[in-house]
């Protein structure tokens, strides 16, 4: 068999979701070994096997166990910087952590790009800017973080391929929360 053709079991999956660290890959190490039990439940099922049918049992309740962690990650960040920054409110802000990624965004937001929260939740700020301003990205956030405080337009790409300009008005707080609002420019003030 070439290396090129091999694919990963789903208990090779299932312990690579297990010993994930970083919870930013988390959620796809977790779809990924989710996806692989469910395919090997269809060959048992057509085989008539059940000699694995416990240990898949088994190792999808760790994985619920593990979504659940997720999800307790993702929702003390979220109240972390909430409970940090009470008086950041609006419909269209944005948290971000010091690696560009966004840790917590408003429902106006993710109906502005179209984008589910946890799909936002895995971006970047690179990753939504518009292509033609994705290479300034890097720089420009250097210089709001040395300068603390930045405001100006922007163009962000939405779920759909479309450009969406903003004004934003981002502070970077003495505790580190990065934040920014946004005012679309193509909505009536």
């Amino acid at each position: 068999m070439k290396s090129a053709d091999y694919a990963p079991g789903w208990v090779e999956l299932y312990h690579a979701a297990l010993l994930e660290v970083d919870y930013e890959k988390l959620p796809e190490r977790v779809k990924l070994a989710e996806d692989a039990i469910a395919v090997r439940l269809q060959m048992l099922a057509a085989a008539g096997s059940s000699d694995e049918l416990r240990a898949i049992q088994d190792a999808r309740q760790n994985l619920r166990v593990l979504q659940r962690e997720m999800e307790a990650h993702r929702t003390s960040t979220t109240q972390s910087v909430r409970r940090l920054h009470p008086a950041i409110d609006g419909d269209y802000v944005v948290f971000v952590d010091a690696n560009r990624r966004y840790v917590e965004v408003t429902d106006g937001v993710c109906r502005l790009l179209g984008y589910s929260r946890e799909e936002l939740l895995a971006k970047t700020i690179d990753d939504i800017a518009d292509p033609e301003l994705r290479a300034q990205v890097p720089e420009t956030f250097g210089e709001y973080v040395k300068q603390g405080d930045m405001e100006g337009t922007y163009s962000l790409l939405g779920k759909d391929g479309s450009r969406i300009p903003i004004r934003y008005h981002a502070k970077v707080y003495p505790d580190g929360c990065y934040v920014a609002r946004w005012k679309p420019l193509n909505q009536e003030s």
